[in-house]
């Protein structure tokens, strides 16, 4: 596929546009025109491209990217320029999609995410800066918070941190993946059981008690491999590329 109409699909399927971002979502380092093979990945990192370039890829497709508005162009020197050799020496694009890929209906690490531990009747949910970034669902009949707690460690591979404050049975969840633990204060005020993202803050243990919400924490890695995840499924259903996930580990 050509590098310019696969970035051109996805900006649209992610409507890049409509979304305010501090990432530079799209082609952020241009490779080789044709693309084949693309690696996915939650975050760039030079383990990643060394990774990606053994197996061949044109492509890197990641959440996380190098470029980020709000900031002096960075200087090509330490990691970062290590980061830029390996792409530019192996003939590697990388693209990335942050804030778009958290927030998509369904490709989106929250609504994927929403999905695979069983919530149904999703509605956008997770307002930062005036952007709905994650979706709040229910399940078809309440559960135990330990079973809720058991489907997150399945779905995102490790034991999620949980600060349980809330009833017994859980029927709704609010989720906004990665480092969102402000979002709390929207599951509160919107009467929902639980609330799901990445990390936790120091303020969050007393509050998940004091205003009856349970607080999950189940990784800022774990909870943003979906998206990616997703696309690349698309991309080699829709468009024939051969896709392969590389998760390189991150306990984060």
């Amino acid at each position: 596929m050509d590098r310019d109409q696969l970035v051109a699909y996805l900006d649209d399927l992610l409507d890049v546009d409509e979304v305010s971002d501090v990432a530079l979502n799209g082609l952020q380092v241009a490779g080789r025109s044709e693309v084949q093979r693309v690696a996915t990945a939650v975050s760039a990192s030079a383990e990643l491209f060394v990774q990606a370039a053994a197996w061949g890829a044109d492509a890197v497709l990641v959440h996380h990217g190098l470029l980020w508005r709000g900031d002096e162009p960075p200087r090509l020197a330490g990691s970062f320029r290590e980061r830029v050799r390996l792409l530019l020496e192996n003939d590697l694009n990388l693209i990335a999609y942050h804030l778009p890929l958290d927030r998509h209906p369904g490709h989106g690490n929250a609504a994927v995410l929403a999905r695979a531990i069983g919530l149904d009747r999703l509605e956008r949910f997770g307002v930062f800066s005036g952007v709905t970034l994650g979706f709040a669902g229910v399940f078809g009949e309440p559960l135990p918070i330990e079973e809720v707690l058991a489907r997150v460690q399945r779905a995102c591979g490790q034991e999620p941190l949980a600060f349980a404050g809330g009833p017994e049975r859980v029927a709704s969840v609010g989720i906004v993946t990665g480092g969102a633990p402000s979002g709390f204060e929207e599951a509160v005020a919107n009467g929902l059981d639980a609330y799901l993202t990445g990390e936790a803050r120091e303020w969050v243990y007393h509050r998940a008690a004091e205003d009856g919400v349970h607080f999950i924490a189940a990784g800022h890695h774990a909870t943003e491999r979906f998206g990616v995840v997703s696309l690349g499924e698309l991309l080699a259903r829709r468009h024939g590329l051969e896709v392969q996930f590389f998760d390189v580990p991150n306990p984060v």
